[in-house]
């Protein structure tokens, strides 16, 4: 071993666990220093993770000892970064965290997000706070810029570093941001829904027709809308069978799109945007149907490219109502789309159908693929190379959960337990009790874990008080 060159040593330890590195590691000061290679350890690192570790103090107790022996070499650059990474993920096994609580309201919206990983914007109904959350969490920031105190703030979503956009029903603001300013600019605001008076629909063209009193429809009651890029996109409910389309750096309308169905008792029911950076978009439409005095639905599918303001050549139909859509993605080539019993896979630029499974859940973005289960285990698609291979060799539940990028939670049979699935290079399974101090497991919508997965807001809703707390969890 010891006269073994540095390249042979690296490939052999891309075969070893790390309990195999440690114990080579122990064996003497040479084979040490064999294996405190940067070699053998960059590959073990999660590469986004490994800058902002080192660049950033522990606060949970137990500590993190990297300093040894001032008789043994130091360890090496990647070698330190791997000890890190993996102190934050023991923190995550061992419910090793500290929890501090930032708001408690009585009724009312909330809405939370992470600003670069160590920050926190809030809105409380209308009202704007900007939180550090690097250790205690103390509020930077209070009302920083100035909302329309008429609406509710419906929806907020950063749009690069410096720039912020908030719904509020049809009004749509965006400002100029920063976590040391005390003053956010307006950019630019608008109403979606104005009408280009250069567009020939005539009002019947727009309006969806409201059912009689004996038909069982349902129809827009608020609006909905997504941001994609520099693109902005919704659907008014007066008017929800056309979609109004923006640009968002500049403040200017680009068009107004009338649903593709031609029955005019036919309005668009949902927006979904790329999960990668895309100008694409789905556009979800409902079609009713009158047959004598039956009525039947459908619901079509359609991909909008809104860099070229033009519906691509994919289309897909289902029959019956919204609810038999149980969940669209789009992932840039491909859409998956999950009905009753299955989950399809389509490169919607080539139109050609990938993959169909008989799924029993929807599908999952998980560290840049898409995971669903099926025949009871975890499969996942590579959006790099159109291939499904097994993510897992775990059994899998239909109502499974992504606690972080490395873990995932499901409840057992008894509804009582859970269970965490570690999917990784290392695969582990941990059995839990549901108890107060692992909680923190259960993520749901109310839950968000920052980029760096350090850290986790939580908001609660207590029936009793009809008060919701806000509580943000550090791991590091």
């Amino acid at each position: 071993m010891e006269s073994l060159p540095g390249e042979m040593i690296a490939e052999i330890g891309r075969y070893l666990s790390v309990a195999d590195l440690a114990a080579c590691s122990a064996t003497c000061r040479t084979w040490r220093e064999k294996f405190n290679d940067d070699r053998i350890w960059r590959r073990r690192c999660t590469l986004r993770l490994a800058e902002y570790l080192e660049n950033t103090d522990t606060t949970v107790s137990p500590d993190l000892q990297l300093t040894e022996h001032d008789s043994l070499s130091p360890l090496s650059m990647w070698h330190a970064r791997f000890i890190r990474e993996n102190h934050l993920w023991n923190n995550w096994r061992e419910g090793y965290y500290k929890v501090h609580q930032m708001a408690c309201i009585y009724k009312g919206k909330i809405h939370t997000k992470f600003y670069k990983n160590d920050y926190v914007v809030m809105v409380l109904i209308n009202k704007v706070k900007v939180w550090d959350v690097r250790d205690v969490p103390s509020c930077l920031l209070m009302n920083p810029c100035k909302l329309d105190p008429a609406f509710v703030v419906d929806y907020f979503q950063f749009l690069s570093e410096d720039r912020i956009i908030f719904m509020q029903s049809s009004k749509v603001s965006v400002f100029r941001m920063s976590v040391t300013s005390s003053h956010w600019p307006l950019i630019h605001s608008f109403y979606f829904d104005e009408r280009l008076s250069t567009e020939d629909f005539s009002l019947d063209d727009v309006k969806t027709r409201r059912p009689r009193e004996d038909r069982i429809v349902s129809v827009l009651k608020s609006y909905f809308y997504t941001v994609s890029g520099e693109y902005f996109i919704g659907v008014a409910p007066e008017s929800a069978r056309l979609v109004h389309i923006w640009n968002i750096k500049t403040g200017g309308k680009l068009k107004e799109v009338i649903c593709p169905v031609s029955n005019p008792d036919s309005y668009f029911t949902k927006l979904y945007h790329a999960h990668n950076p895309s100008s694409d978009v789905v556009l979800v439409a409902l079609e009713n149907i009158q047959e004598g005095r039956n009525l039947r639905a459908r619901t079509h599918l359609y991909v909008y490219n809104l860099s070229e303001l033009r519906f691509r050549d994919f289309t897909h139909c289902l029959a019956g109502r919204g609810s038999t859509l149980h969940k669209c993605m789009i992932y840039e080539p491909y859409i998956f789309i999950k009905d009753y019993f299955f989950l399809s896979i389509y490169n919607y630029k080539t139109t050609r159908l990938i993959d169909i499974k008989p799924a029993v859940s929807i599908p999952i973005v998980l560290n840049g693929n898409v995971i669903y289960v099926t025949g009871g285990k975890f499969m996942q698609f590579n959006v790099s190379t159109g291939q499904t291979n097994q993510l897992s060799t775990f059994n899998a539940h239909p109502s499974f959960t992504v606690a972080c990028d490395r873990f995932i939670t499901q409840y057992r049979s008894s509804g009582q337990d859970f269970e965490v699935l570690e999917v990784s290079s290392r695969e582990m399974r941990y059995e839990f009790s549901i108890q107060p101090n692992n909680s923190y497991w259960l993520s749901t919508r109310m839950a968000k874990t920052n980029a760096m997965c350090t850290k986790k807001i939580i908001i609660e809703f207590d029936l009793e008080t009809n008060k919701r707390k806000v509580y943000i969890i550090n791991f590091w």
